[in-house]
Parts: C-alpha cells; structure tokens; sequence
C-alpha cells in the first residue's frame, strides 16, 4: 500500500473526502525528518496530517512543512515550517556512506543529484588536483574526498552557513588531509589559486542558473595539458548542446579549446526541462 493510501485510511474521520483525494503521493525524507510538500488546501489540516504521518512512520523524528521553492544567491530553502515531533532542524544525513550536516531550514539537499554524487567520484583518477566551485555543504567535494584517490580538493564556497557545515563536514567524515575549504567568491579564490600556482585535473562547476560568468575564471586553473571541467544548466533534454557551446565559445576567446567528453541528464527540473552536465575536456 503506498503512502497516500496508508494516509487516506489513517485521515478518513478527519478530512473530507475531497480533501483526501488531495493527500500528497509521498514525501522527501532526510535523516529522521519528514518534509511534507502539501496543496493549498490542505495546508490549514497540516498539523492533522503530521501528527498522522509520525502514527504511520514511528522511526521518523520530525515532520516539517516545505513550501517547496529555493529561493535567492544561495538558493535557501522558503517557507519551512516544523510541524510534528521533535523540534530539531539540524540533521546528520548519511549518503553512500558520506555524512551531511546541515540545518534544513537553511540548505538546501537536492536528492535527486544523489546518483550524479555517487557517479562524479568514479570519474576522479588517482593523483588528480580538484576545484569544486559553489561547493555548498561539500555535496561532490566528501564523496570524492572519500572515494577516490584525489590528492587534493579545493572547495569553495561564498554562502556563510554552508561554509561553516562545509568545514564540520570535513572533520566529520575525517577528510582534513584531502580537502582544504576555502571561503570567498569563486572569481576571486580561483584566481588567487592561479596565482600561487595550482593548476587543476578537473573542476566542479555544479550551481545554478549556469555560471556563465564564472568561466573565464575557472580557466586561469585549466592545465596545458588538459583539465575537466564539469559544467551545468536547465536545459530541454534535445538543447544540452547549448551549454557546451556557451563554455566553449568563452573558452576559444581565452586561447583554450574544448571536447565534449559526456552529457548526462541528472533529474527533472519542470516542464520539458532537465538538470543537465556537460564534462568539457579543456586544454591549450
């Protein structure tokens, strides 16, 4: 029986049936917390439909209202409100073995990226120099730092309270040696990078929209040899060409050429359009 239906039977003496019909199919869960997305109409019964989601679902802590939207630079998380249980926002999530501390009413954790973290790792090869622009909480920076045999990874990140569950991040999963975070805006660090010298095997370029302004500075990093660079966007599937092109007719006007290596389409993001990588091979 899924949840709607295990919601509808536990809920029927206390909504309406119209409003049963609009219970939601299901719900995102981080750690022991329960983020329940719910219809308009059903957001005066919320604390009804909580209570009853902690009933079906004892080993959950929580249940909190997520209104659904991210909004502004640091794509913050709107309208979250607790609604059932234990009131903690702070949870330690645990994914393919990689541990996340984050406060949810502050960060946002995009579950459908979970594959594109677990695959980027098996990409890194022994000995390779990283640079993870926009690294948030450590999303790709702790699944490399630990499966792979990266030497080093530098993780940059603007936002205040990212960075400072960036840096516990680190010391939770015991990746002292392996990553080095640095706070500040991307240009600014990754041309300080240049400047002292560090040339990188590859470089993360995972936020959103597409950080078209951000390439020139990615590529004072590039090696002569050839440097990675993974970069994305929302694209309609049959348009993924775009963002190659985007980089690449930047790249060509700094001296450098492109490949592309692979695409993939990583989830949904609305209507005809996707959350899409383009790995970019990059050299002189």
């Amino acid at each position: 029986m899924n949840f709607r239906d295990r919601l509808k039977i536990a809920l029927n003496s206390e909504l309406t049936q119209e409003e049963l019909d609009k219970l939601p199919r299901g719900f995102q869960m981080i750690s022991k917390i329960i983020l329940l997305k719910l219809l308009s109409e059903l957001y005066e019964k919320r604390f009804i439909i909580a209570k009853k989601c902690l009933e079906l679902y004892p080993k959950m802590e929580s249940v909190y209202y997520y209104g659904g939207k991210i909004t502004g630079q640091f794509r913050i998380p709107e309208r979250i409100e607790f609604l059932a249980g234990k009131n903690d926002s702070i949870v330690t999530h645990k994914e393919h073995g990689v541990l996340y501390k984050f406060d949810i009413t502050k960060i946002m954790f995009s579950k459908g990226n979970l594959n594109e973290r677990k695959y980027l790792a098996t990409l890194v090869k022994p000995g390779e120099y990283i640079i993870d622009m926009f690294a948030g909480i450590g999303y790709f920076s702790l699944p490399i730092g630990l499966f792979s045999e990266a030497t080093l990874i530098y993780s940059i990140e603007l936002n205040s309270v990212a960075f400072k569950y960036l840096q516990e991040n680190v010391k939770l999963n015991h990746l002292e040696e392996k990553i080095i975070p640095i706070f500040g805006n991307c240009k600014e660090e990754v041309k300080n990078l240049a400047e002292k010298g560090v040339k990188a095997d590859r470089i993360l370029m995972a936020v959103f929209p597409a950080p078209k302004d951000y390439i020139s500075s990615a590529l004072l990093c590039v090696k002569d040899s050839g440097t990675i660079v993974h970069y994305e966007g929302v694209k309609e599937k049959s348009k993924y060409l775009e963002l190659f092109d985007e980089f690449n007719k930047i790249a060509k006007q700094n001296g450098y050429k492109c490949e592309l290596k692979e695409y993939r389409v990583v989830k949904t993001y609305g209507p005809r359009l996707y959350h899409i990588v383009v790995d970019i091979l990059v050299n002189k």
